[in-house]
């Protein structure tokens, strides 16, 4: 197996297949999604939704017993 890595690396590539291996890991690392975003600008969706306080309500954290 070492050997087998020895060869691996002592083998020349063209530039082209270098670029190509190089751009495979970032995808890899980065994710697709991700590196549009990047290079886009574009801000990540959450598919979160806030409501507004309304100031009536009375119930929030510790105002009933637990497993009422």
């Amino acid at each position: 197996m070492r050997d087998d890595m020895r060869e691996r690396l002592n083998t020349e590539i063209t530039r082209k297949q270098f670029l190509q291996y190089i751009t495979g890991a970032v995808l890899m690392v980065f994710g697709l999604n991700n590196l549009i975003n990047l290079l886009t600008g574009g801000k990540t969706v959450h598919n979160h939704i806030l409501m507004p306080p309304t100031g009536n309500d009375h119930d929030g954290f510790g105002s009933r017993r637990f497993g009422t």
